[in-house]
């Protein structure tokens, strides 16, 4: 039970109490009134009676009797008697049973409030003489009935004013919640659900000055609320900036990526779900540029290369669009809705940018960036989209372009059960290495640095149960970030020397950086070129620039060591590395290929000019040819 309803419960019952005892009380004043009235009335009546029957001419006892009849009739008493002086009834009046009038009052009520009963007495005398007593009992009837009628109008008048006041705590009470719930409830529920942003509905019942108090105390309240609800927000703003957000560069962060992509996958295809694609480019010489440069010139580096993708990002997309940092050296976006001509374009637009924003490393030659680009379907697993540009980074990195590597998903459809994740390849490459499941595939080298029967050699991966082989394009990259390139380009000089075995001519073999790189391949491909000077005599090997500049020692190790076997070497992609003018001297090789369109486009600079005189010449004091028209770098 309520307070309120508690405080008006006490209110009513005193009242109560209070108009029962004031009902109590003035039945009971009317009875004594009453009984005061009768008994004062008997006492005058009997005297008056008494004083007519001594005169001497009312002492007939005909006159007299006639005296007291009359009395009688008037229907006042009860009993009028005239007795002698000796106590002998010489006259009796009296109303029996069958003769009272009737009254309202009922016999309960006469039973409960009983009147008493009033008798008087005088003597009649003669002189000095005694003639009688005169005897009356008055008659309450009438008095009954008054005190039933009083009693009547105090009841009513009572249960009246209780009704009224039950009906004013009943509209007290209504007013009263209404009241609350205007001034109090209302304000509160607005509290709690606007959790304090909103504003507060207004005052209804200012008059009252305790819920003005409540109300004042409310907003208060209300104000202590919001702040700290502009505090909290605050807070969750800072902690979801810190938990989506890349400290260095300000970015988007890992977290963010795998969300929204995740977002925009399960987007049903009828619900704005469409078609998109994803570009992830990769700093590959961020260990070194650290190296190099203090720790604040590099994140302020990366911070404006993440600033500048993503305006240009904006600028073709939309203000929507977002950049994120997925660790050190990935960074990455999502284009949603975006047709692959329209995203293409925009990935060629950051891919130049960044090749714009390469910094220095020392005589290693520029940063490079290595940028990949594939689709997506709506509800495709986010591992597949992700295995995708895995993918395409491997061969990315292994290929050395400077060009998006762009990986749709329908390119590995038909090696989906191939090209799991690194068990996956580890299984396969492991299987054809011990299974010798390699062969080579041969295509005849029509640049202008190679002899009349030179063919190029392209390692290939045939599985028993695979319809189509893999290329190395397609298995070099995973090899590589497996550790397993050394032993497959083993192979490819293997599978090269039995070759040349039986076929006349050259055969040119390119060979990964990663593999050189490896401790042991050197002297593994030393031991499977000894014994065959005939072979190895027609063999070229391939070497690409990029190593040349970056690991000039294990290079020129490995090259010298295939001189001594009597193989000759190229070096590709030239255009891409012209540091690698400073150690052709050092390498000597053969033959030197250069993009025939990259230097196109620079030879319009008085400086492109002299860098390709510059190669000319040396190439002519070291005895190598150059092809500048091969652009297969």
């Amino acid at each position: 039970m309520s307070l309120l309803r508690q405080l008006l419960l006490s209110v009513t019952l005193a009242i109560l109490v209070i108009l029962v005892g004031a009902t109590v009380f003035s039945i009971g004043s009317a009875r004594q009134y009453l009984d005061a009235q009768l008994q004062a009335q008997s006492d005058s009546t009997a005297t008056s009676l008494a004083l007519t029957l001594s005169q001497p001419s009312n002492q007939d006892p005909t006159v007299r009797e006639l005296l007291i009849s009359v009395l009688f009739d008037s229907g006042q008493f009860q009993v009028v008697e005239f007795l002698d002086p000796t106590g002998r009834i010489l006259i009796r009046r009296e109303i029996g049973d069958g003769q009272a009038e009737q009254v309202n009052a009922p016999g309960w009520f006469s039973h409960l409030l009983p009147l008493q009963r009033h008798e008087a007495q005088r003597q009649v005398t003669n002189g000095w003489s005694q003639l009688g007593v005169v005897r009356l009992q008055a008659n309450d009837a009438y008095a009954r009935e008054a005190l039933w009628t009083s009693t009547e109008r105090i009841v009513a008048l009572t249960v009246g004013a209780g009704i009224l006041w039950g009906l004013f705590v009943s509209l007290l009470m209504r007013w009263l919640r209404r009241s609350l719930h205007d001034d109090v409830m209302a304000r509160v529920r607005a509290l709690a659900d606007s959790g304090g942003q909103a504003d507060l509905p207004p005052v209804r019942h200012p008059v009252i000055a305790e819920l003005e108090e409540v109300s004042q105390a409310i907003v208060r309240t209300h104000e202590q609320v919001r702040a700290t609800v502009s505090e909290r927000e605050a807070r969750i703003e800072s902690l979801q900036l810190e938990l989506n957000q890349d400290p260095v560069t300000g970015l988007a962060n890992r977290k963010y990526f795998m969300n929204e992509l995740r977002r925009v996958l399960e987007l049903p295809a009828n619900q704005d779900g469409s078609s998109g694609h994803v570009m992830l480019f990769r700093q590959c010489d961020l260990q070194a540029v650290n190296q190099s440069m203090s720790r604040a010139v590099v994140d302020q580096w990366l911070r404006n290369v993440g600033q500048l993708v993503l305006e240009l990002l904006r600028a073709r997309v939309g203000r929507q669009a977002w950049l994120a940092r997925l660790n050190g050296s990935d960074f990455a976006f999502v284009l949603p809705m975006m047709p692959g001509p329209v995203a293409v374009r925009i990935a060629k637009a950051v891919a130049d940018m960044l090749q714009a924003q390469r910094i220095q490393l020392g005589q290693a030659g520029l940063c490079r960036w290595r940028m990949v680009l594939t689709d997506y379907e709506p509800t495709e697993d986010m591992v597949d989209v992700l295995a995708r540009l895995d993918e395409a980074l491997m061969r990315a990195e292994s290929a050395g372009s400077n060009e998006v590597e762009y990986l749709p998903s329908q390119d590995l459809r038909r090696d989906a059960g191939r090209m799991g994740g690194e068990q996956a390849w580890r299984g396969l490459l492991r299987n054809a290495l011990d299974e010798g499941w390699f062969s080579l595939s041969m295509q005849r080298d029509e640049s202008a640095v190679a002899g009349t029967d030179c063919m190029m050699g392209t390692l290939m991966l045939q599985e028993p149960s695979a319809s189509e082989p893999l290329s190395g394009y397609l298995f070099m990259p995973p090899a590589v970030r497996l550790g397993m390139s050394g032993a497959c380009d083993a192979q490819a000089i293997s599978l090269g020397l039995n070759w040349l075995s039986t076929h006349p001519g050259d055969l040119t073999l390119r060979m990964s950086l990663a593999s050189i790189l490896q401790d042991d391949f050197c002297a593994e491909i030393a031991t499977r070129l000894t014994g065959r000077p005939d072979q190895s005599a027609c063999m070229i090997v391939e070497l690409d620039s990029y190593g040349l500049v970056s690991y000039r020692t294990q290079i020129i190790k490995f090259a010298g060591m295939l001189r001594d076997h009597g193989v000759r070497l190229g070096l590709r992609r030239f255009a891409e590395q012209p540091e690698a003018l400073l150690y052709l001297h050092e390498l000597k090789p053969d033959y030197v290929r250069i993009s025939g369109a990259l230097m196109s486009a620079q030879a319009d600079s008085p400086g492109a000019r002299r860098l390709l005189e510059a190669v000319l010449e040396t190439a002519r004091d070291i005895g190598a040819k150059v092809d500048l028209e091969t652009a297969r770098g």
